[in-house]
């Protein structure tokens, strides 16, 4: 099996990478920091995977492009990708940089259109594959203090549900994570109190693998998040400002 996942150094993409890195398959892995995709590497090498490293920002459209020819031209064919790089939000609308803002809509929608699309081509000339982004559960509905990450994540997930129904018919599928609170590096050092429904690690990798298995179109998790999701849509302001974690 051949994978290509960005956000790759840690978290959620760096479970995903060993998870795939069983003997025989190609992994492609891109992210910024070399030194711990050089780390994953040596340890995807050692469970007897073939690993493909690419320290490369995920903003950089060409990069990634090139990165994506290089791993098809090895792989002959890429049967999955990933797009997994993003980045949280630090501050409320109120006091965010308007740069910092433009940077999270690079990392969180940019990046996936980058990754994803350059398989596009070779994945409907086999005839097969499977496109995957992650997006969050706050990709439902806005959410104050989350702003700009939730109108990120809504549109990956819009972006994905689009280039799926273009995908009709010719054996690639196209899908989007919504993972609730995960223990990653993203939200290392938040209170608990304001990630109700936190999940471990392993178990979003669970959910997420038989996700992927499952070729759902969006797969929401853990399942009292997805329970959720009628209410969070449809409710009125007043109640998603009393629900909202604080920040």
């Amino acid at each position: 099996m051949n994978v290509f996942i960005t956000g790759a150094s840690s978290g959620i993409g760096e479970g995903l990478a060993r998870h795939y890195g069983a003997p025989g398959n190609r992994v492609g892995v891109l992210a910024r920091r070399a030194p711990l995709l050089a780390a994953l590497a040596e340890d995807l090498r050692a469970a007897g995977a073939e690993p493909h490293v690419y320290a490369v920002d995920v903003t950089d459209t060409a990069a990634v492009a090139e990165a994506a020819r290089d791993f098809s031209a090895h792989a002959g064919g890429v049967e999955l990708v990933i797009a997994n790089a993003g980045i949280g939000q630090g501050a409320t609308l109120l006091r965010s940089d308007p740069a910092d803002i433009a940077t999270l809509m690079r990392v969180n929608v940019i990046g996936v259109t980058n990754t994803v699309l350059p398989f596009v081509p070779g994945m409907v000339r086999q005839g097969s594959g499977v496109l995957v982004a992650v997006s969050s559960m706050a990709g439902h509905r806005a959410l104050p203090g989350r702003g700009a990450y939730s109108a990120s994540k809504a549109a990956v997930t819009t972006f994905m549900d689009g280039l799926r129904m273009e995908l009709h018919g010719t054996g690639v599928h196209a899908m989007t994570l919504c993972p609730g609170f995960v223990k990653t590096p993203l939200t290392a050092g938040r209170g608990q109190r304001g990630m109700p429904f936190l999940m471990e690690l392993p178990d979003a990798l669970r959910a997420s693998v038989a996700a992927i298995d499952a070729r759902v179109g969006t797969a929401t998790f853990p399942w009292p998040m997805r329970a959720l999701v009628p209410v969070v849509r449809h409710a009125p302001e007043w109640v998603v400002r009393r629900l909202a974690p604080r920040r």
